[in-house]
């Protein structure tokens, strides 16, 4: 068992030093018991045989091991009990107990190996050199020796020369930190560090998987290297497994990789399919190697004429060190194309640096390519600089739109972004930049540069507020800005109107505040400019009646610009009057300038005529309360009017300035804002029994018909519960409030309306006055999750007369626009309010299956997407369903209307209807199912199904796809938790034909 090993068994059967002859030790608590009648035996038949010469070292020895035998109270010289080791009893044996000071002595020598022998007999051949220990009735015969420990039912042997320890009866064998290993008999050879058990047990960890070997015979297990034959191995954790592996052969190479070859699945005791060989690995963490391949039976033999076959994820992964990674696979699409993906993923943890990138590269089968790419990269540069980059990027739309099996990715944009954030001690600045390319309309929207700079606000005249003037403690704060947005389009082969060219809009701004209390002085300046690019020539001459034979692309073309420069100075105080009650009176004055290349006036800036406006907003909020109802002590509902009053008098313009601006833009202005929100809100009902806080006494009511309000007190709020009591009476001091949370109802929230009494008088017409012509109103609630509706109404029809000056305006509220969403399930409190529950009749509240999306298509190698997602570990973890509670589920609903309100438009007019659905019929089914339904076409848009049978171990799943373009797949797929790749799949797919959304 090493170097030193027989150091501490010589210390203690001192026996083997010289005698020739057969010792029988017994080993009792605390002390090792010499029987003395064997050792005068084997001295006398020496002696008379005349082998040995009389030693009286011998002899003293001999002298020693019979004191050694007495009983502790015959000597306490001879046994000095120690209070370590009487500690180490008390708290179990752990290692070294029966030991006598000077053995623990010896044991933290340096350079010796400590060994301990434990059991009921030991039995030392002197000649042989053979050590038999025996197991008492109760316990187990155990050698210990550097943290790994042998332990045996029956007797343990160590064979000196031979250097073999050999266990008997049911045997465990416990490594330094692995698993034991538990067999019907181990043999292990310490000169050659090699074990063999026979009718093994044991466990193993792989990828976060409990693996355990039933039943196999080890024939050879070394550091490096691990023969089994005839072995049993499952990772399901029942006494009788529903499912296990039975191999011939089975080989561990440095404990990371496990290969069997001749593997038979069975499910019970029934066969269900034969593996040649079988690959696992057992490290965890990152290891480089070759990916498994993903493909069908129906892949490698063609089920139909029709029928492309697919073969993905063929490559190599190369793990180089914990903060670098990469990848290389290939994908082969019969009859369509055949892609090279490559990932790179970096992490600088010192520099707070980490990235990825993905590039995928496709030849077409009529010899066309395209090329798509995904990064992301985060840079911490400093505690005040940060640097983050993404981008995606495809070349050919129409390409994903033919390809992709994804329905997200056929619906969504291709966003890139970029942004730098860095934070001075004046102020920040902001960088950034983005990209979105649509592949519905092939719209491309770019934004860059856009910058941000915000100065930190600054204390003018500091002083405390005791020795404060007027003029003491301003606060100055300025902001800048400047953002670019393109718009580009498919340009037409035809052009008949400005409308549908590419456009490019700059913007620039520059803000500033003074506050000295509550008066602000603010000042602003603006800059807009929009500019249409590439428009024929022809058509800025002839307008709209250009002929479109000579609007053809390639006819000269030139930009078109249009720009506004506006200033505003502004005095604002704000006056606090009763409760939230405010009033801000306002005094600005703001001028104008436009030019534009389309204008024959106005080719350079036009100043407009300076104007002076008076101004005053009123904000309030009114309570009402009322009783409650079900589950809710009280309803409240607060509402919140906003009354904004702007009046500018009459200016003076000159031809110029009316021709340019037109009159409406001179008139004086006379308007009225007002915008509202209501709130509706409840207060839950407290514990009665003492699981909430105790509710209040109502207040005592005076002769006045007000509460008495008692001394050093505050009414309380309706919605804030009382202060908590304490036991220790009112000389406790202050406790914290404490709060029942409330519920909102409803909430609706209202667009400003504007009125302008001026326009109505010029006019003639009362309805002529408003300005606020589509009015926008919002409703949530807490009470049905994720509710939330959106509502825009046109609020009058107009009639013009052919100077398209306004004639008659009649209040005709028309439906413009309407978003819906809402989400609801088993646990919501409306449906168990409205039936009494449905989670289940434990007291638990029973868990709703989550609400993500079912089918997961992030990853380098996800086959359903053309455009690949960077960042995701190239290899499957195990993923067990989101599962909840059986009988549970949740769904979550969309609903988008766009409805013109003129007959001719209706190709316009657009209903969509979204949704997931998610439930638990049983403890291991599982339904999933995602669609958007066109109400208009009459069709489903897209589709994303899966069914999901539990399988223990195992996993079963049935999968349909269908996008928006036409493409669909089915897969079919059985696959083990504990690895991933081990699976039996049946896989269909169908790219679009050209049929028309109602007819596929």
């Amino acid at each position: 068992m090493g170097r030193h090993a027989a150091l501490v068994w010589t210390i203690v059967l001192a026996a083997q030093l010289s005698v020739a002859g057969t010792l029988s030790a017994q080993v009792v608590p605390d002390t090792v018991r010499i029987d003395p009648d064997s050792v005068a035996a084997a001295d006398s038949a020496a002696l008379a045989a005349d082998t040995v010469p009389v030693d009286s070292a011998r002899l003293a020895i001999f002298d020693r091991l019979n004191r050694l035998n007495r009983l502790p109270g015959e000597d306490s010289i001879l046994y000095i009990q120690d209070s370590t080791r009487l500690a180490q009893a008390a708290e179990g044996n752990r290692g070294g107990v029966g030991m006598d000071t000077i053995a623990a002595a010896l044991m933290r020598m340096p350079g010796f190996q400590l060994i301990e022998y434990d059991g009921e007999r030991a039995d030392f051949g002197a000649q042989d050199r053979l050590l038999v220990l025996t197991a008492s009735e109760q316990g187990r015969a155990r050698v210990v020796q550097e943290g790994s420990i042998f332990e045996a039912d029956s007797t343990i042997t160590f064979d000196e020369p031979a250097g073999i320890v050999t266990g008997t009866g049911m045997t465990t064998f416990t490594p330094p930190d692995a698993e034991p290993v538990n067999a019907a008999r181990t043999i292990y050879s310490l000169q050659q560090q090699r074990a063999s058990a026979y009718g093994a047990q044991t466990n193993w960890n792989a990828q976060g998987a409990d693996w355990r070997i039933v039943d196999g015979n080890i024939h050879s297990a070394t550091p490096d290297s691990s023969f089994i034959a005839q072995a049993h191995f499952t990772s399901c954790d029942i006494d009788e497994p529903h499912y296990h592996f039975e191999t011939g052969e089975i080989k561990i190479v440095n404990g990371n990789v496990l290969v069997a070859r001749d593997v038979t699945l069975y499910f019970a005791d029934v066969p269900v399919a034969w593996l040649p060989f079988m690959a696992q690995s057992l490290s965890r963490g990152r290891s480089s190697g070759l990916l498994t391949p993903r493909f069908s039976v129906n892949d490698i033999v063609r089920t139909s004429g029709g029928y492309r076959r697919r073969v993905s994820n063929v490559g190599f992964y190369w793990a180089a060190s914990e903060y670098f990674d990469a990848l290389t696979s290939f994908d082969w699409f019969s009859e369509t194309f055949f892609n090279l993906t490559g990932s790179l993923r970096y992490n600088v943890r010192r520099q707070f640096l980490e990235g990825n990138v993905a590039v995928r590269h496709y030849w077409n089968a009529d010899g066309s390519t395209e090329f798509a790419v995904d990064t992301r990269h985060s840079w911490e540069i400093d505690e005040r600089t940060r640097l983050q980059v993404s981008g995606r990027f495809v070349s050919s739309n129409d390409f994903v739109r033919e390809n992709s099996f994804n329905p997200q990715e056929v619906t969504q944009s291709i966003d890139s972004d970029a942004g730098l954030n860095r934070r001075f001690d004046w102020g920040s600045l902001s960088l950034s930049a983005s990209r979105k390319k649509f592949l519905s309309d092939d719209r491309t929207d770019w934004l860059l540069p856009s910058a941000n700079l915000s100065l930190s606000p600054i204390t003018l005249f500091s002083a405390p507020s005791s020795e404060a003037a007027f003029y003491n403690n301003m606060t100055w704060s300025g902001s800048a800005a400047f953002t670019r947005n393109a718009f580009q389009r498919v340009t037409p082969d035809t052009i008949r109107s400005i409308t549908g060219l590419d456009e490019e809009t700059r913007s620039s701004r520059a803000r500033s505040n003074l506050s000295i209390g509550s008066l602000t002085f603010s000042q602003s300046v603006d800059l807009r400019e929009d500019l249409t690019l590439g428009v024929p020539e022809a058509l800025l001459l002839l307008g709209d009646s250009a002929d479109a034979s000579g609007l053809v692309t390639g006819a000269p073309t030139r930009d078109v610009a249009d720009a506004t420069l506006g200033w505003n100075v502004g005095l604002g105080y704000q006056q606090q009057l009763i409760g939230s009650t405010t009033l801000t009176p306002r005094l600005a004055m703001s001028g104008s300038m436009f030019r534009s290349d389309q204008d024959s006036l106005a080719q350079n800036f036009v100043a407009a005529p300076s104007r002076v406006s008076f101004g005053a907003q009123l904000k309030t909020d009114i309570y009402g309360f009322f009783g409650g109802f079900g589950p809710f002590e009280a309803i409240r509902h607060k509402i919140s009017p906003a009354f904004d009053y702007n009046w500018s008098p009459e200016s003076t313009p000159s031809q110029l300035q009316r021709d340019v601006f037109g009159a409406r833009a001179l008139q004086p202005r006379n308007t009225l804002s007002i915008s509202l929100t209501q709130t509706f809100e409840a207060k839950r009902r407290t514990d009665e029994e003492g699981g909430g806080v105790p509710i209040e006494a109502p207040p005592e009511i005076g002769p006045d018909g007000l509460p008495i309000i008692p001394p050093d007190s505050v009414p309380d709020d309706p919605f804030a519960q009382a202060t908590q009591r304490s036991d220790q009476g009112p000389d406790a001091g202050p406790q914290r409030m404490q709060t029942t949370p409330s519920v909102t109802l409803l909430a609706w929230r209202m667009s400003v309306i504007d009125y302008d009494f001026v326009q109505a008088d010029s006019v003639g017409l009362f309805l002529a006055g408003f300005e606020t012509l589509r009015l926008s109103n919002q409703f949530s609630s807490d009470y049905l999750r994720g509710l939330s509706i959106s509502m825009d109404h046109e609020l009058f029809e107009d009639v013009e007369n052919e100077d398209q000056r306004l004639v008659e305006r009649s209040f005709k509220p028309h439906l413009a626009s309407m978003n819906l969403g809402f989400s609801f399930g088993s646990s919501s409190g409306l449906f168990q309010w409205l039936f009494g529950g449905g989670g289940g009749d434990d007291e638990t509240p029973a868990t709703e299956p989550d609400d993500s999306q079912p089918l997961d298509f992030a990853g380098v190698n996800d086959e359903s997407s053309i455009v690949p997602v960077s960042g995701q570990p190239p290899v499957n973890q195990p993923q067990p369903r989101a599962a909840g509670s059986a009988g549970t589920w949740n769904a979550s609903l969309s609903y988008s209307l766009q409805r013109p309100r003129t007959p001719d438009a209706t190709r316009l007019l657009s209903q969509m209807l979204s949704g997931t659905v998610r439930l638990e019929p049983t403890e291991n089914w599982s339904v999933s199912w995602r669609t958007a339904y066109d109400l208009e076409a009459q069709a489903f848009n897209d589709h994303s199904i899966r069914l999901t049978r539990d399988l223990h171990r195992w996993q079963a799943n049935f999968d349909f796809l269908q996008t928006a373009t036409g493409n669909w797949t089915f897969r079919f797929e059985v696959s083990l938790l504990d690895n991933r790749d081990l699976k039996f799949d049946y896989k269909q797919r169908n790219l679009d034909l050209g049929l028309p959304a109602s007819q596929r």
